[in-house]
């Protein structure tokens, strides 16, 4: 089974550097236009499901693949960002001298960055629901979530540390490809067609 995992679209506060934890912050005009080129890009693989999350800027992205597409969603909470509830609405810069934060960027595992859920809880939600995607046996399936959701996902595939998770990066609108085969591996990993074309 191939998996293409897409970050969702731009928006207003991924420009300003500005943590949006389960806001509703929509995708932004650039945003709209670079998830029109990833799709049309992808447009004749063949991809026979959507799955989102619930967030708006992840359903907007995901409504312009179904179009292009022809294609059904499938929306999952698991799929949604963490809240990260005393950084929503920050910027970055406004953090560095918080030590959960400076854990964040160093080692994930230890931060304390949401009342509800560590990196080790995104993790195994994520993995949980790929598993069972995987068990659907679709042929070929988009997910279409969060930068710092797909990155424990590809953790999951690599066999990688989860602390080492910030040393891949994963841009708005950009496409991972994996075969969760027997032995699964990565074909590609944050191709930015919109960049591209």
């Amino acid at each position: 089974m191939l998996l293409y995992f897409i970050r969702h679209g731009q928006t207003d506060w991924n420009r300003e550097k500005r943590i949006m934890g389960r806001r509703p912050v929509p995708i932004n005009d650039t945003g709209k236009e670079g998830v029109r080129k990833t799709a049309e890009f992808l447009a004749d693989e063949g991809i026979d499901m959507i799955y989102s999350g619930t967030l708006k800027r992840t359903t907007q992205t995901a409504e312009i693949f179904s179009n292009v597409w022809g294609v059904d969603i499938h929306e999952d909470t698991r799929l949604d960002e963490s809240p990260f509830e005393q950084w929503a609405g920050k910027r970055y810069k406004e953090l560095r001298g918080d030590p959960d934060f400076k854990l964040y960027t160093a080692k994930p595992t230890q931060s304390n960055f949401s009342e509800n859920e560590d990196m080790n809880g995104i993790k195994e939600r994520v993995t949980k629901f790929i598993e069972e995607i995987v068990r659907k046996k679709n042929r070929k399936a988009a997910i279409i979530s969060h930068s710092d959701v797909i990155k424990p996902s590809l953790t999951y595939f690599l066999r990688m540390d989860l602390d080492m998770m910030h040393r891949i990066t994963i841009a708005n609108a950009s496409v991972t490809l994996v075969d969760a085969g027997a032995v699964p591996h990565i074909r590609y990993m944050n191709f930015v067609p919109w960049k591209m074309l």
